[in-house]
Order: structure tokens, then C-alpha cells, then sequence
């Protein structure tokens, strides 16, 4: 089950809980408040029904309260049972149940006023016997002779007794029929805060699980090896943290993707260049177009043998480009130019010959000694004088010059035939670029682009500088700077490509 699922779930439980408990309290609430109305009314009934019982006990009229009785029964249906007690008489109207609820109230006579009989006799003297005083503060008598005082008290009565019983399915029935409208205004309005909270629940999840989703499906993909995959970063708060991470590591993952295909490439470029000369001399040998006295003197062994070692070089130093200061960690060493230039164009004479090119060496005059790691310098002479033959048109010229100097060393590579378009020059460097162009009507130079920019990385690790003239249809011309010793700033530089 799907994390939003299990949180839309769980907070629906939760605000059904919620709104369930809070309906229930009202009813409730509302059911009791109703229920004591409905007894303050069977108690309002019951006070009527003691009151005409008194007044029938007082007017010793029995037949009255019965009467008023059996008229409350038919005015109150909920009244199912009513008894009047009085002088020992019990009059029943209807019959008792368990499912009554039973009022009684007990009913006393008015009372009456204690009668006092004085006989007062004449005094010895002739006087009034008893004398009379009635003020507002009371009533006195004052005897002087004899009196006799008789108290005629009221007997006293018996009182009477009301018991009502109402029906109690009746009475639970009004109070259901007067709550019915609050259950449906309650259900209502519980319905819509449902309802709305659904809805803010489902915003919520979606709101919170998105990311995730997002970067379950893009983990997918890039287990799937699309590489190009990324999440959208929508907040600073934790998910958005860990989508940045996550597009982080999709950027890494890409990079250490482009590095390995770049020493593939690389690779290849190393082993091509000088396995394309060994390839000429082997089909000159061959063909036997290779001159005897070249045979015989072993310089075309010698030459095959370089290829080979060479190769076996690159092998080990190619993977050294993408490394940042791959010049700085190997060692200097006296590196003669001009031998450098000699070896490069024996090794790819045949490739010229095969196109009917005229290269034109270094002068015999040109020397050149500099103080650098010996790899670095082969790569930059190698590169440009393969890329020199390769674009060079047919029967054109490939020509070299090397000028020495007191700091530095400047040398040359130059070729006539298509030439460079302007648009692709700031470009040129870049690993893996190739003209649109591509250089000929109708033909397509084999390459993968890295041979230029294999020569500008040596050249920045040797502390040196690079530039290049071209006019389109006419020739191109590769210049080099080199310092005869590497300063110390320059060797801890380089350009990370």
C-alpha cells in the first residue's frame, strides 16, 4: 500500500473519530436537555392535577377530581394511568405498566381556626367577671373570677393522594420527534467538515508524499540507466533537502558516466594514432612499396617498435588527462624537440604518402632542449601533426618549425586544405567537438574529437599557451609556447576538462 494511501486512510479514520465523538456529545447533550423538558412538563401536569385534588379535598367533592382527571387523559395521550386515594376510596382510570413513569404528589385539607369557649363568673365584688381587649397588637382577656375556657379544634383530616403514570415509549417518542431536525442539521454539517476535511487530507498527502513519488519514479528511471533524470526542489524544508541530495548524486552519477566514456575515447584516440602508422608501414611492407634500403637498415622496425611501445604508453598515461595536474606528477626530464618532431613524422609518413601529401620536417639546423615530462610533450607533437595530415587536403602541404629561444621554445604545425570555419574556433578545444562541417565535400574524417583537446590540456600543464589561424578552403596553423623549465605556479594549474 502506498504511503498516501495509509495516510489519507489513517487521517480519515482519525476526523471520522473526531467528528463521530463530537455528533455524539451533541445528541447526547441535546437528548438530556430534552428529556428533563419532557419531565418538567409531566411535573407541570402533575401540579395541575394537585391542585384541582386539593380543591376537591377542600370542598369534599371527590367526584371533581375524578373528573378532571379523566380529562387530562383525554387532552394527554401520554397520560396511560391515573389514581385518586381519598377517604380510603381509590378511583383507577386505566391500568398500571412497567413501561410507566410514575408521578405522585400527596394532597392535604385547608386548615381551619381553633374555636375558644370562655365562661367567665361574676366576682365576689360585683364586677365583671372577664374584660375584653382587641388592639393591634393582639387580642388579651383578663379573668377576674371564675372561667371556664372550652377549645373546639378542628378534627383532623385526612388528606388525598394523586398518582399519574405517562407512558414512557410515548414520551421517548415526542423527545425522538423534536430531536429528529437536530440528528439532520448534526449529520449535515458533520457530512461537510467530513467531507472538506477529506478533501484538505488528500491536498496534505499529496502535498507531503509528491517528493516522494517524484523520487521513487526517478530512482526508477535511473536505475533504468536514464541518466538525465532529475526531481524538482519545491521547498527548503527536508524533502526538499533530500531532492537537491538526490539530484546531486544523479549529477555525480552522470559525471563519473561521461568520465569512463572519456577514457574510452581517450583510449582509443592513444591507441589509434600511432596503431594507423604501423597499420601504413605493415601495408607498405606488404604491397612491397617499402623502399629496400629503408628494410635494410631497420629504421622502419624501429619505427614499427616505437608504435608499439607507444601504445603501450598510452595505456598507462591517457587516463592521466582527466586527472587534474597529470603533467605535474611525472617527472622532467631533458626533451629534445626535434627528435620528438623527427619521430612523429616517421611514424605517420606512410599515412601522408598513401594521400600524396609533402610534409615538410623541421629544418636540419632546428634544435631545442626543454626541461618537462616527456609524455605530455609527445602528446602535443603527436596530436597536432596526425590532425595536420588527417585534415590536410589531398596533395597538400603539412609543413613544421620549431624557433628556440633564452625562456621558451615556439613551434608550428600548419597544414593546407579545408581549413577551420570561423563559428567552430572558440570551440575547438572542447573534448569530443567535431565541426558540423566535417571538414570535406562528401568525406568524413575518422575521429572522436579528443585530440585537440588532449593537446591544450598538456600544453596548460606545461605552463604554456596555444593558438591557432585558419582560413576556410585554404590552411590552418597550430602555434605552441612552451617554457624551456615549468614554472612551479604553472604546474599546480591546469584546467579541468
Amino acid at each position: 500500500m502506498k504511503i498516501r494511501t495509509k495516510h489519507q486512510l489513517i487521517t480519515a479514520a482519525l476526523m471520522a473519530s473526531v467528528v463521530a465523538s463530537i455528533a455524539g456529545l451533541v445528541m447526547h447533550t441535546q437528548r438530556r436537555v430534552l428529556r428533563a423538558q419532557a419531565l418538567q412538563r409531566l411535573d407541570a401536569l402533575m401540579e395541575g392535577a394537585s391542585r384541582i385534588a386539593k380543591e376537591s379535598l377542600d370542598g369534599r367533592d371527590r367526584l371533581m377530581a375524578v373528573s378532571y382527571l379523566m380529562f387530562m387523559r383525554r387532552e394527554h395521550p401520554e397520560l396511560a394511568f391515573a389514581s385518586y386515594t381519598y377517604g380510603g376510596h381509590v378511583s383507577n382510570l386505566g391500568e398500571e405498566g412497567p413501561g410507566l413513569i410514575y408521578l405522585e404528589r400527596r394532597v392535604l385539607p385547608a386548615g381551619r381556626p381553633v374555636r375558644y369557649t370562655v365562661a367567665a363568673y361574676p366576682s365576689a365584688s360585683g364586677g365583671p367577671g372577664a374584660s375584653l381587649q382587641v388592639s393591634t397588637a393582639g387580642v388579651s382577656l383578663s379573668v377576674s373570677g371564675k372561667a371556664t375556657v372550652d377549645v373546639d379544634e378542628p378534627a383532623a383530616g385526612e388528606g388525598a393522594s394523586v398518582r399519574l403514570g405517562f407512558s414512557r415509549a410515548m414520551v421517548d417518542g415526542e423527545v425522538a420527534r423534536e430531536l429528529a431536525p437536530l440528528l439532520r442539521w448534526t449529520a449535515g454539517i458533520a457530512g461537510f467538515f467530513m467531507a472538506l476535511g477529506l478533501f484538505v487530507n488528500a491536498w496534505v498527502a499529496r502535498l507531503l508524499t509528491g517528493p516522494l513519488e517524484s523520487l521513487a519514479k526517478a530512482t526508477a528511471l535511473l536505475a533504468a540507466g536514464r541518466m538525465d533524470v532529475t526531481v524538482p526542489v519545491r521547498s527548503d524544508d527536508e524533502m526538499g533537502a533530500l531532492s537537491a541530495s538526490f539530484n546531486e548524486m544523479a549529477g555525480r552519477l552522470r559525471e563519473l558516466l561521461a568520465s569512463r566514456e572519456d577514457i574510452l575515447h581517450a583510449l582509443t584516440h592513444e591507441i589509434n594514432t600511432p596503431l594507423n602508422g604501423l597499420k601504413g608501414y605493415l601495408e607498405l611492407w606488404r604491397d612491397g612499396l617499402l623502399p629496400e634500403s629503408a628494410a635494410r637498415d631497420g629504421g622502419v622496425v624501429a619505427t614499427m617498435l616505437g608504435a608499439v611501445l607507444r601504445m603501450e604508453t598510452s595505456l598507462g598515461n591517457a587516463l592521466g588527462l582527466f586527472r587534474s595536474g597529470a603533467a605535474a606528477a611525472q617527472k622532467p626530464v631533458p626533451v629534445k624537440l626535434h627528435e620528438v618532431f623527427s619521430q612523429a613524422v616517421t611514424l605517420f609518413a606512410p599515412l601522408a604518402l598513401e594521400r600524396g601529401l609533402r610534409v615538410i620536417p623541421l629544418p636540419a639546423a632546428s634544435r631545442s632542449v626543454i626541461i618537462a615530462p616527456e609524455e605530455p610533450v609527445r602528446q602535443i607533437v603527436t596530436n597536432l601533426v596526425s590532425n595536420a595530415i588527417k585534415y590536410a587536403g589531398d596533395g597538400g602541404v603539412v609543413r613544421m618549425s620549431l624557433t628556440d629561444g633564452p625562456d621558451e621554445v615556439r613551434f608550428h604545425v600548419s597544414n593546407t586544405g579545408y581549413g577551420i570555419p570561423p563559428e567552430d574556433l572558440p570551440r575547438l578545444f572542447t573534448k569530443f567537438y567535431r565541426s558540423p562541417a566535417e571538414r570535406g565535400p562528401g568525406k568524413r574524417v575518422p575521429g572522436s574529437g579528443l585530440g585537440l583537446s588532449i593537446v591544450h590540456r598538456a600544453v596548460t600543464e606545461l605552463g604554456g599557451r596555444i593558438s591557432v589561424e585558419s582560413k576556410l578552403g585554404e590552411k590552418t596553423l597550430f602555434l605552441v609556447v612552451l617554457p624551456k623549465r615549468r614554472p612551479e605556479a604553472a604546474s599546480s594549474g591546469g584546467e579541468r576538462l
